[in-house]
């Protein structure tokens, strides 16, 4: 098979919105021979050009093409700039379960550069943060503190406290006490109470 047939293929045979980035397949060809292949495929609509060398396979609709998952659109380019990124605000306060409102634009802390790159009518805003904010080996704790700072330690209650111990426990990490140490003095207050009380 040619370069683009073997790309299409791969294309085609995987998942609906599954992201692809150039160098997926820069084992087959240069990333100039890609990004062509890329672009006929946008036109072919095997592909949707999601942002700055974001792609993704399309689900579609009677409406058109249903927007790819921002949430894996942001890890594929933390992926592809080697940075790490966290959640932050109305991002992790939702993730966590300490607000239903599903956040129209996400928000993210990076160690990579700041920027904002739009996706359709919504926006992923990266904004460069200290090493400090990924220090800690698991991701439970830092999204936990995110979260409570976006929501404030006076707007915890009974209700909220059960929310954060079911969150930690559905999502076990083996160096959770570790972590924990990293975080503020009242987030750290805040979580160990929610894993002390009783619904």
């Amino acid at each position: 098979m040619t370069i683009k047939e073997q790309i299409l293929s791969k294309i085609r045979r995987s998942k609906n919105q599954l992201v692809f980035v150039i160098s997926d397949f820069t084992d087959l060809g240069s990333p100039e021979t890609v990004r062509k292949v890329f672009n006929q495929a946008c036109l072919s609509g095997d592909l949707y050009r999601a942002a700055h060398g974001i792609y993704v396979k399309p689900v579609m609709s009677r409406f058109g093409v249903v927007p790819p998952s921002l949430e894996i659109i942001a890890e594929e380019i933390a992926k592809r700039d080697h940075a790490q990124i966290l959640a932050t605000g109305s991002t992790a306060a939702n993730l966590v379960g300490l607000s239903t409102q599903i956040p129209m634009n996400l928000s993210y802390l990076t160690s990579g550069s700041t920027r904002t790159i739009a996706i359709g009518n919504r926006n992923i805003t990266f904004r460069h943060a200290s090493p400090r904010n990924f220090a800690a080996v698991g991701k439970v704790v830092p999204l936990l503190t995110q979260a409570l700072k976006e929501v404030g330690k006076v707007a915890v209650g009974d209700n909220e406290l059960g929310l954060i111990r079911q969150f930690v426990e559905e999502h076990p990490e083996a160096k959770f006490w570790q972590d924990l140490l990293l975080a503020p003095q009242w987030v750290q207050q805040i979580i160990k109470k929610s894993l002390n009380s009783k619904k």
